[in-house]
């Protein structure tokens, strides 16, 4: 049902998973898979390059540099896009406890015209307890088919900040951005929640909050973040 908020517009989820069909890519390597999703692009100046940055978690980031090379795929329209390694550029966001980070590279492919990629708004406003929240990745577990999956915020945790989120992800889904129905990337899939002094709670995810993304892009890159509607 589509309804209205101050100054918000929320969407079907089906809008908000094509969106992030377009901007989510398999990262794929010899020994394992992840996901990862545009954060933000530019244009050099009197050159048909452009740059490109890619947020995921950094466990991913860690699988890749281990290869020469890797495969950014994307299913909906079968691109893929060979990237070496040793011609990228990665940065961490946050303490080794925070598995969140980025990898730069450039190319002359038209990965995404500028009006087709969701606003990475990173945390104007923190998500509320119980809000409803989405997520599309590529699990290897289903032959490298994307979906779209959907749970609730569940709680807030610290030493890392991060959410604990009711829902299900699969192997190879790390990486992929969480969204709300109003267009907002809140988080990144980043890993399973287990803690030993708690009995096992199935289904709870741990997500790395994405406020850091629009703060490294913003105020130390000077990117221009992209803050166009669904």
């Amino acid at each position: 049902m589509m309804s209205e908020s101050i100054n918000n517009k929320r969407y079907e989820w089906w809008d908000v998973a094509e969106k992030l069909a377009r901007q989510s890519f398999q990262l794929r390597r010899e020994s394992s898979l992840g996901t990862a999703f545009m954060a933000s692009q530019a244009f050099e100046h009197k050159s048909k390059n452009r740059h490109y940055c890619f947020a995921t978690a950094w466990h991913v980031i860690d699988d890749i540099l281990e290869d020469q090379k890797f495969i950014l795929f994307r299913h909906h329209d079968k691109l893929a896009v060979s990237c070496s390694t040793d011609r990228i550029m990665t940065a961490r966001l946050g303490p080794e406890a925070f598995d969140l980070g980025f990898f730069f590279f450039r190319t002359r492919d038209n990965l995404l015209p500028p009006e087709q990629m969701m606003p990475v708004r990173g945390l104007k406003t923190f998500p509320s307890l119980g809000e409803d929240l989405g997520w599309y990745g590529y699990p290897g577990s289903l032959e490298s088919t994307p979906i779209f999956c959907r749970g609730t915020l569940a709680s807030f945790k610290t030493k890392p900040h991060c959410y604990l989120i009711n829902g299900i992800a699969y192997p190879g889904m790390s990486g992929s951005a969480i969204a709300d129905q109003f267009g907002w990337v809140i988080g990144v899939v980043s890993e399973w929640w287990e803690d030993p002094n708690l009995p096992k709670i199935p289904g709870m995810l741990q997500a790395a909050p994405s406020a850091m993304i629009r703060h490294v892009l913003e105020d130390r890159l000077g990117a221009r973040i992209l803050e166009n509607e669904l």
